[in-house]
């Protein structure tokens, strides 16, 4: 008997029912990738968070200044001998992880912190005037208290930066640049948890930016969180 093939139809029929699965499976797919990044940069930020810890103890339960060594080193050197590897500052979502970090006093070029958070400063001014107060690591002058935020599980420490390369969060679009997890930042608070939150809510109904949980001023801050977000 003679053997019958596939027809043209046929195979085309097959290779579009392969495309329609691909369509509906490859987005499931890279969104299950990107959780599981979310965590492994939720875990970076809990051993920053453990480490920072460690050192308020260490310090007279102070946070670490968000640059040390009058103000020409990163906080992240100050917490280094609290951690295992300094790999925990690379988000690996963030297209800066290999990018090296400003503020790196003496270390040498290829040891030094990557480009992934920042630490929740509180402005240009010292005062945190742009964030409605200043925030838990200001600069080297003066170091918070722990005992100075109101509310440490809602003041936000460090959170995820992109291309930031100094410590700390400032007060404009440019430098408020966020890095999102399907539009979903992670953030590390003063009481050591971590949590994924979309920027705004940030802002409202609590400012998490200062470590009073001033409201004031919510305007400002909103237009650089939402106008500066980067989402992945």
């Amino acid at each position: 008997m003679k053997k019958r093939g596939f027809t043209l139809i046929e195979l085309l029929v097959v290779i579009a029912i392969i495309a329609i699965l691909a369509a509906i499976l490859f987005p499931v797919f890279a969104k299950a990738r990107e959780k599981a990044r979310m965590s492994s940069c939720q875990s970076n930020l809990k051993q920053i968070g453990v480490a920072i810890m460690q050192y308020n103890q260490d310090y007279d339960e102070r946070f670490p200044s968000s640059r040390l060594n009058g103000n020409t080193t990163h906080w992240g050197y100050g917490i280094q001998p609290y951690l295992k590897s300094i790999q925990v500052f690379a988000c690996p979502s963030n297209p800066g992880n290999g990018i090296e970090m400003n503020y790196a006093g003496t270390v040498p070029s290829g040891s030094r912190l990557r480009l992934s958070y920042a630490c929740s400063h509180g402005g240009d001014d010292g005062t945190g005037s742009s964030y409605g107060g200043q925030g838990p690591m200001i600069d080297d002058v003066a170091a918070v208290a722990l005992a100075s935020v109101i509310s440490p599980a809602q003041v936000i420490l460090v959170g995820e930066a992109y291309s930031r390369y100094d410590p700390d969060y400032w007060n404009n679009n440019a430098d408020m640049r966020l890095w999102g997890h399907n539009g979903m930042p992670n953030w590390l608070f003063c009481d050591g948890h971590v949590k994924a939150i979309k920027p705004g809510n940030t802002v409202t109904p609590i400012n998490m930016w200062n470590i009073t949980n001033n409201p004031a001023p919510t305007a400002d801050l909103m237009t650089w969180l939402t106008t500066g977000q980067q989402n992945f």
